[in-house]
């Protein structure tokens, strides 16, 4: 059974160089990119168990806004940069706040292993913002690979 690869993907260059990264530490693998719209800073963050109920979920909170088409967009150019890297790509989206969708997508869909971009933050900018990686790497119930 080839060895399943969750890439959180948010459309950034770190996440497209860790899409590339996973295909090249395991050509035969199975790839699934992930994309979480965080919506940690509004008052309902709901339980996304499927991809179509936060999708609805999205369209309930913003409508046909930017923010629906940049989760679309995101998840096409994850396709697409797949495409060119010849493999398959399985596209999820999620509701609510990244790390902990990521490590909970990882317990719940026989993830094997993480390949996740990091923007490298340092100092004061890492204490405010925290890191996304970090929360992932020390939480994940797969071995996990940040990629700078």
């Amino acid at each position: 059974m080839p060895t399943r690869i969750l890439i959180p993907f948010d459309d950034s260059e770190p996440a497209r160089q860790a899409l590339e990264y996973a295909v090249d530490l395991f050509p035969d693998g199975e790839f699934v990119a992930l994309t979480v719209v965080d919506v940690t800073t509004m008052p309902f963050i709901p339980n996304s168990a499927t991809d179509a109920q936060a999708r609805d979920r999205l369209e309930e909170l913003f409508g046909e806004s930017d923010e629906s088409t940049s989760v679309d967009d995101h998840l096409q150019t994850a396709e697409s940069l797949a495409n060119e890297l010849g493999v398959d790509l399985e596209t999820r989206m999620r509701l609510g706040s990244p790390a902990q969708e990521i490590v909970e997508f990882a317990e719940t869909e026989s993830i094997d292993h993480v390949v996740i971009g990091s923007r490298g933050r340092s100092g004061m900018r890492r204490v405010v913002l925290g890191s996304v990686a970090e929360v992932v790497v020390r939480h994940s119930p797969a071995p996990v690979t940040v990629v700078r």
